[in-house]
């Protein structure tokens, strides 16, 4: 249900089973549940941890990205196990919101672009007004603002740092350590995230937790690819696959390029890009420059994407920079091998230990690549062995589930501190 916590009207899109409603306005059946959930009058011998707790997880919008995939299973995972949860989007819905579940309160700010004063006030208010016990805010902006407008109001605050955020410039790493003296916890979604953070922007390693991302992995096993494969690739091609937002720090024009030295030494090769972004173009202008558009095919947006990862022999990510990426944990619980460029978290996204591995790293170019899965393809007995072990090893260590339980556990321990400290 989405609620707007300003008086202009709403013209972003909504979920068609999310209905429009004033907070004064919801129906009688709905104020009397979250009266029920929300009310603090309990009898002494309940502990505070076995109720409902009122969560709001706040981001600039819910578009299509990791870090909002998150939110928007974070907040499904803990409405579906009982607790209160609002989604607060600042500047707009996005076309993720409406994959929230119908029991999550969404509220939209209308932040104009740049600086916007009255943020913070409404923020505030909002948080007080649905008596929020915990807030976890996820991206440079939402994280900006939300610590700004809970300073000193007694309400916690949990950031998510979601990559090794060299962009930054002094003045926003400034901000982030002055900030992080009123933040109840940082998690980072990598080691590599966490080092950052501590070693380039001076927050307290004390304050930081290391959470690893998680996926439906049972969902993406799921995935059947026989049929895409017939449709992809031909007979005896090696079907390479990437999913992800066509941005600068993706660099698919690396995979294109790798893919020109492959089909140059002789290796029958075809590779699909899965996803939309602003780089389109630059991409398309490096296919047609290495004339390699009989090789190359953009599918832009699909919804299918379980069934896409199955039928890929390899998933490639060719970045310059990564958190934790979901599209390679998606991959391995699929049972499909990947090939990462060594780009920060990329890491820790890959299945190994000491009985296998489910992928592997190489340096950050084209022709590295290009060695790498030149040698895969002419190994098909490897390729098997290391797509057991990849979704084996993802179903026990890269299922949300696991990243839930860590975030519940930290909203506990904040929420336990902040009444501590009130009292």
């Amino acid at each position: 249900m989405l609620t707007e916590d300003r008086p202009e009207p709403c013209t972003q899109h909504v979920s068609p089973r999310a209905s429009i409603i004033s907070e004064s306005r919801k129906p009688a059946g709905v104020r009397k549940a979250a009266r029920s959930q929300e009310s603090s009058d309990l009898p002494d011998n309940v502990s505070y941890l076995q109720t409902p707790r009122r969560l709001m997880f706040v981001i600039e919008a819910l578009t299509v990205g990791g870090a909002e995939h998150m939110v928007v299973d974070l907040a499904n995972e803990f409405v579906k196990r009982g607790d209160v949860v609002h989604v607060v989007c600042l500047s707009s819905l996005g076309e993720l919101s409406s994959r929230l579940s119908p029991d999550v309160f969404v509220h939209l700010l209308n932040k104009k672009r740049g600086i916007d004063y009255k943020i913070p006030g409404r923020l505030r208010a909002l948080a007080k007004k649905h008596r929020v016990q915990v807030v976890n805010s996820h991206l440079w902006t939402a994280n900006l603002w939300t610590r700004i407008a809970l300073v000193r109001s007694g309400i916690p605050v949990v950031v998510t740092e979601h990559n090794r955020d060299v962009w930054k410039k002094l003045h926003n790493r400034i901000a982030d350590r002055a900030l992080s003296r009123v933040t109840a916890q940082l998690i980072a979604v990598s080691q590599d995230t966490a080092n950052f953070y501590a070693e380039d922007v001076g927050v307290d390693g004390k304050l930081i937790s290391v959470v690893n991302n998680g996926v439906d992995t049972s969902l993406y096993a799921s995935g059947n690819g026989a049929a895409l494969r017939s449709e992809l690739a031909a007979p005896g091609e090696f079907l390479i696959g990437t999913v992800g937002r066509l941005a600068t720090a993706k660099n698919h024009p690396r995979l294109v390029e790798a893919a020109a030295i492959m089909r140059d030494a002789g290796v029958s090769v075809r590779v699909v890009i899965v996803g939309e972004g602003p780089q389109r173009d630059t991409t398309e202008a490096c296919i047609a420059d290495l004339n390699i558009g009989d090789r190359v095919t953009l599918l832009g947006e699909r919804s299918d994407v379980p069934d896409l990862l199955a039928a890929f022999d390899v998933f490639v990510l060719s970045s310059d920079r990564e958190g934790h990426p979901l599209s390679a944990l998606e991959a391995q619980a699929a049972g499909t091998p990947v090939v990462l460029t060594d780009a920060g978290g990329s890491a820790d996204a890959v299945s190994r230990n000491e009985h296998g591995v489910g992928g592997l790293l190489v340096e950050k170019s084209a022709e590295a690549l290009a060695e790498c899965l030149s040698a895969l393809a002419v190994d098909p007995q490897r390729l098997q062995e290391m797509s057991a072990f990849a979704q084996s090893h993802a179903s026990h260590h890269f299922d949300k589930t696991l990243m839930i339980d860590r975030y519940s556990e930290i909203f506990d321990k904040v929420k336990r501190n902040s009444i501590i400290a009130n009292k």
